[in-house]
């Protein structure tokens, strides 16, 4: 089970439940005048009703498999699902976001981009022309005057210029590509828990900009090929930094627009929903 019997997530909300119920059920034994065998049967009536709600709250906390809630005035979701599904990227109302490496690579061989990542995968696709993708990326001037933080000449593959951690390349109108990870000299993804902040926060703020009143979809990022600290942190950490650092910025996407986090079917078994659920829910600043 995600959620064990004694997860203090779980007790303190059954505490909330169960205290309202104690609480009715104290001012009916107080107020009106019972028989002491109707007292009883009241009293164990609402221990019986508080073992339900214990057990009614352990298995929804173990069923969950998505989560929506709002920070600030912003609407977030949390599910699974594919960023390359028809029903997401070929939707125009929805920016999807692709992360790379922080030279926007565009060579997928499995020493450089994997095929399995995120970003392989977008390279991959039939209506991808990666020789327009490298030529727009040179000649974007936002991307190149704001972002660009230096040049690697002694890099024999790939591409040589690189660019902030956060940054965003626009591919399309409802397409971006984003900085997520450093290289090393062996073309090895490496990001620390302190780069990733600075990437989020950056980003977030790159999308303020660039969002233009239109749902925002990502992947969880961070986990698996980024290589966060050699992968020591979990997928439900990673994705409370996410929306920690989302709070912090205070960006506003109101309704309809959202921003929707997606997870793949085995990240999302993993995913603490009540946990999440229950520290972000409602947080109005």
């Amino acid at each position: 089970m995600k959620i064990g019997f004694a997860n203090k997530y779980l007790l303190d909300n059954v505490t909330r439940q169960v205290g309202y119920v104690f609480a009715i059920s104290s001012v009916i034994l107080t107020f009106l005048d019972f028989s002491k065998k109707i007292k009883l049967f009241i009293f164990v009536g609402t221990l019986i009703l508080s073992l339900f709600i214990y057990i009614a709250n352990l298995i929804f906390a173990n069923l969950m498999s998505f989560t929506t809630f709002k920070v600030g005035e912003s609407e977030i979701r949390i599910q699974k699902g594919d960023i390359f599904s028809n029903e997401i990227f070929n939707n125009p109302d929805f920016i999807k976001v692709i992360n790379a490496n922080e030279y926007f690579d565009t060579i997928v061989n499995e020493e450089i981009i994997s095929k399995r990542s995120v970003h392989g995968k977008f390279l991959l696709r039939s209506d991808v022309d990666v020789s327009k993708v490298d030529d727009a990326i040179k000649k974007d001037k936002r991307l190149n005057k704001r972002h660009k933080v230096g040049e690697n000449l002694d890099r024999e593959e790939g591409n040589q210029i690189k660019y902030e951690l956060g940054s965003i390349f626009k591919y399309s109108d409802d397409v971006f590509l984003t900085a997520l990870t450093h290289f090393d000299e062996y073309n090895k993804a490496y990001l620390s828990i302190q780069d990733f902040i600075r990437f989020l926060i950056n980003f977030w703020d790159e999308i303020d900009e660039l969002y233009a009143g239109r749902t925002v979809v990502i992947t969880l990022f961070g986990s698996n090929l980024a290589r966060l600290d050699n992968n020591t942190y979990s997928n439900t950490q990673i994705l409370d930094t996410i929306l920690w650092t989302f709070r912090l910025r205070r960006i506003k996407f109101k309704k309809p627009t959202k921003l929707i986090i997606l997870l793949d079917r085995e990240t999302n078994q993993k995913i603490n929903y009540y946990k999440i659920k229950d520290r972000f829910y409602g947080l109005q600043e």
